[in-house]
């Protein structure tokens, strides 16, 4: 008797040696996914979501995994934290292979999940993962192109000044009389009128697309920036028939606009304790940023219709290429823009914005193919030698 005693206790304390093993992996395993979720731990309803999502109901009944949950929430407040989340992954009432199953997907499910802070926290969603990438590469792509462009042009005679010098040959020029070659709808952005064009314009996106990219990240500023040169390109065509188009503009305004629709759908989370006496929070808040970029749209195109209609031998600008770039950085960009706390409304306007930009771009292409007042077609060889 004296020695059945000894191996059962021999027997409880390996169990409890290998329970507490499990236990303590599990915690060294998922205590990084949980942390970013901070003391108020997972709202149930979203990891609920998010492992039917993974395909977890495929092997455990969807009644059986809100059972497993609901046991897991031990203090009723529709939320789980690590703790919890532990005590039911090592506890009885966990089959193994449900063990298994919830173990391979939940970080996946987690890692989908936004945290509450950075729900109610705008500036919680800056950071440098991915690095904003795309802003510099387009940048040093125009300042290649112009170099090259400069050393061309020399060789042929022609000096590139402040405000003078685009290759009016080159095969990038957006060129009414050649409108059939549509690449000239994007590619124009690659030249410049002079140094002052091209700094300007790395000076604009720069300033304004890096933040962008460390919050909405390089894929949805690359959408966006291309969307508004082509909305810009589209714009000058309906209305200036006549004129060629170079720069950047269209995709620097489509920046500001998307600016203004990230203010748009993240107005409450922008504000959050921007009345607390921090000054970063302040100049950040919703209403500053969205007088600032107002502000500087107004008076960039003032200025851009002063020099257009008023000023005497000034080079012709694109005015309808900047309101194009930054209408459909607005439109577009409220439906693809990071939005950090979706809600029914901002879902039903990104919608129409869609659809209203889709409906500007049809009605430009139509009018390019139906209008008849554009100059005489030139169809001679897009590049000279």
């Amino acid at each position: 008797m004296p020695v059945e005693g000894r191996r059962d206790r021999r027997v409880g304390s390996r169990e409890d040696i290998a329970m507490e093993e499990r236990r303590n992996d599990l915690i060294r395993r998922y205590r990084p996914m949980f942390e970013k979720h901070g003391r108020q731990g997972i709202p149930l309803r979203d990891l609920r979501e998010e492992l039917e999502e993974e395909g977890l109901t495929e092997s455990i009944a969807p009644e059986r995994l809100d059972e497993l949950l609901r046991r897991a929430d031990a203090d009723g407040d529709k939320r789980i934290r690590l703790g919890e989340f532990v005590r039911m992954m090592s506890g009885d009432n966990v089959k193994e292979h449900e063990r298994k199953k919830i173990g391979g997907l939940l970080g996946a499910a987690i890692a989908n999940i936004v945290p509450q802070s950075m729900r109610e926290d705008f500036m919680a969603n800056y950071n440098c993962k991915p690095p904003p990438i795309f802003m510099i590469f387009i940048s040093i792509v125009e300042i290649v192109i112009f170099i090259v462009y400069v050393e061309e042009q020399k060789s042929r005679g022609v000096a590139t000044t402040a405000t003078s010098g685009v290759p009016l040959y080159s095969p990038l020029l957006y060129k009414p009389d050649r409108r059939y070659e549509a690449w000239r709808f994007v590619t124009y952005m690659f030249l410049h009128q002079g140094y002052i064009h091209l700094i300007s314009n790395l000076v604009f996106q720069l300033l304004l697309g890096l933040p962008l990219e460390l919050v909405h990240k390089f894929w949805r500023v690359f959408l966006i920036y291309v969307l508004g040169v082509i909305a810009g390109s589209l714009a000058h065509s309906v209305t200036d028939h006549s004129v060629s188009l170079c720069g950047a503009s269209g995709g620097c305004y489509a920046l500001i606009g998307a600016h203004i629709a990230s203010v748009i759908t993240n107005w409450k989370e922008m504000n959050y304790k921007c009345c607390d006496g921090s000054l970063i929070r302040f100049l950040l808040s919703a209403p500053v940023r969205l007088s600032v970029f107002l502000v500087l749209a107004i008076g960039d195109t003032s200025v851009a219709v002063y020099r257009r209609f008023f000023e005497e031998g000034a080079t012709k600008i694109g005015i309808s290429a900047h309101i194009g770039g930054m209408m459909a950085g607005l439109l577009v960009g409220i439906p693809l823009l990071k939005n950090v706390n979706v809600l029914t409304w901002e879902k039903r306007l990104g919608w129409v914005s869609l659809i209203v930009y889709l409906l500007f771009t049809a009605f430009c292409m139509f009018f390019n193919g139906l209008y008849t007042g554009y100059p005489e077609t030139d169809w001679s060889d897009c590049c000279p030698a």
